[in-house]
């Protein structure tokens, strides 16, 4: 993606969540959006057709972001494994083998920093509880979608199972960034065993 546009639609989305919480997102016009965003409406109506579109883009973009991870997570994970079965001592080997479950947590993170400013709203304003489950059922469709045909279970278990561990990651992120209890490091390291141990259950 150019840079430009890049630039440009990274200004609408902070604008659209901006004002999300001030009102609806039904009650937002293209007008005061394109205007927060510092681009004419011309320009605003050459990448959306909506303002629905701006957040139905965003998720598109995490779901897209959160499949490349799953991806790049199995990778890792059989790469571990082989270096296991070589004979070869990796550090942590239970979180990196036969998933690589501190990629998965520290990808994650990534992505959820990127989008540090919507993150933040989602941990400490209760209107936007409904956008925190729409984020959810964002993971819990690539999970369900990248292991639809790679697990033995039946499909509505394997929806349970996609929904608890989706469910308690963002959980588990919003609550530590509304409260911040513990360092960030010893939130990771407790994320990456919660993660692993959650994943048992469903093997």
């Amino acid at each position: 993606m150019d840079r430009r546009v890049a630039r440009t639609k990274r200004n609408i989305y902070i604008a659209f969540f901006t004002l999300l919480q001030k009102k609806s997102m039904d009650d937002i016009t293209v007008t005061e959006l394109a205007q927060l965003a510092d681009v004419d409406r011309k320009t605003f109506y050459s990448h959306y057709q909506t303002v629905q579109d701006v957040f139905t883009e965003f998720k598109q973009g995490v779901y897209e972001s959160v499949m490349e991870v799953l991806d790049e997570c199995e990778k890792r994970g059989a790469s571990n494994r082989a270096k296991l079965d070589a004979g070869e001592t990796l550090e942590r080997a239970k979180d990196v083998s036969p998933f690589d479950f501190v990629y998965f947590y520290d990808a994650l993170n990534a992505v959820m920093v990127e989008n540090l400013a919507f993150f933040e709203k989602l941990s400490r304003d209760t209107t936007f509880m409904f956008l925190k489950n729409d984020f959810k059922n964002v993971l819990k469709q690539a999970l369900l979608d990248k292991y639809a045909d790679a697990v033995g279970m039946e499909s509505y278990q394997l929806s349970l199972y996609a929904e608890f561990i989706a469910a308690g990651a963002i959980s588990m992120w919003t609550d530590w960034l509304h409260h911040k209890q513990v360092p960030m490091e010893e939130f990771r390291d407790a994320a990456i065993a919660v993660l692993r141990e959650a994943c048992k259950m469903g093997a």
